[in-house]
């Protein structure tokens, strides 16, 4: 119930005037209630804050003294998310949610079961908490291989094929850390997390694989740098490689040329596997100013096809990419004689993105290039559009002869 204040003013005297005035003044200031501190106020615990504008698959709430992290897409076809409650050191966690568990930060006992990864480390400079990686010889970060070499950063890769036959647990057990963060695909035979969760160990999912922008996947720099406290580092960094980006897709806009056809992989084992109209891959050939022949299919992963379709749709098209592992001509020859019938074979344009592969076929086209949209952005237009590019020396794609 609201209560009526009613004030009589009866003043004789100036000053007896001012000094009631000021009285009543006063209490009217007590009565008005003073707004509680709301979150977006307490939000100013964390002056550097990380929000996605390209990703789809996470989120990050801000609270007093915890951040709250959400993967929405964890593998394709998946209608469950995962929530991350993340608390520093020696701070109370508040009351969790159905679902929710707790990740201590930041981390310094780190372990990482991707090599896309490893790229965001020394960006958010957080390298040294790295402690563990699976197949060490496929590593390409020059960073991590450093650490790798020292005996600071241990191999938990165990015997068996699959994420979890491949882990070895035991190992990964002794090396308590404080966070594991892996991938998923949603086959139990498969994903590690369900056998880490029940080890007790501290697991995060990461599915940056799963964006359809290749923004949206240098962007999940965002999504590692709260588990170290280094959104600032993240926001600076994926700022930098935006306006690149972005700027190179203006500049292929301002084209008044006709694209170039293109078409991407190789005939597998009787099947040829083209990626979808809405993947990245088919998002970087379009902003590097390319008519992606599969651009009008709908899906975000890949289509299996069988070698005569494909060899119809694209014998006259005018470039081929990503022809498998072939280093040369000679390779694709080996595979198929027929590969010499396409005119993009014929006049030599083909290009692969194996130009940076170590001794043990670790690729750094799937490791640093994820973080570095923008260099292969630069990588395609000197193929599509040199005049556009002419500086720019390939880095993860070669010419094949």
């Amino acid at each position: 119930m609201k209560q009526k204040i009613i004030m009589t003013l009866n003043y004789t005297h100036p000053e007896q005037a001012s000094c009631n005035i000021l009285v009543h003044l006063l209490i009217i200031a007590f009565l008005i209630p003073i707004p509680v501190l709301g979150d977006d106020v307490k939000q100013n615990n964390y002056p550097d804050q990380v929000y996605p504008e390209y990703a789809t698959g996470f989120s990050v709430d801000y609270h007093e003294g915890y951040k709250v992290v959400t993967v929405k897409k964890p593998w394709r076809g998946s209608n469950e998310s995962f929530t991350y409650v993340l608390v520093k050191k020696g701070m109370k966690p508040p009351q969790l949610g159905i679902g929710e568990e707790i990740i201590t930060i930041p981390s310094e006992k780190f372990v990482s079961l991707s090599s896309t990864h490893f790229p965001y480390l020394p960006i958010l400079g957080v390298t040294s908490s790295l402690k563990g990686v699976i197949n060490k010889n496929t590593v390409y970060t020059p960073e991590v291989i450093s650490l790798i070499q020292d005996g600071k950063v241990i191999d938990v890769s165990g015997g068996g094929s699959g994420m979890t036959a491949g882990i070895n647990l035991e190992v990964l057990i002794d090396l308590n850390p404080d966070l594991v963060m892996t991938y998923a695909t949603g086959l139990p035979e498969y994903d590690a997390h369900p056998k880490l969760q029940e080890a007790g160990i501290p697991v995060v999912l990461n599915s940056e694989y799963m964006e359809e922008n290749p923004l949206g996947r240098a962007e999940w720099i965002k999504f590692m740098s709260v588990f170290f406290d280094r959104e600032r580092e993240a926001n600076a960094y994926f700022e930098k490689i935006k306006k690149e980006y972005l700027s190179h897709v203006d500049s292929v806009n301002s084209l008044n040329v006709t694209r170039p056809t293109v078409f991407l992989n190789n005939n597998w084992q009787g099947t040829w596997h083209m990626a979808g109209g809405n993947s990245y891959v088919a998002k970087l050939l379009k902003d590097a100013g390319a008519d992606y022949l599969w651009s009008d299919e709908t899906t975000t992963g890949s289509i299996p096809l069988d070698f005569e379709f494909v060899y119809e749709k694209t014998l006259h098209a005018h470039y081929c990419l990503n022809p498998g592992t072939a280093m040369n001509f000679k390779d694709l020859l080996g595979e198929d004689a027929r590969y010499s019938e396409f005119d993009a074979f014929k006049s030599k344009k083909i290009y692969n993105n194996n130009a940076r592969v170590n001794a043990e076929g670790g690729n750094d086209y799937w490791e640093s290039g994820v973080a570095h949209p923008e260099t292969i952005l630069k990588d395609l237009i000197k193929i599509f559009h040199p005049e556009i590019v002419s500086e720019h020396n390939f880095v993860y794609y070669r010419h094949m002869e």
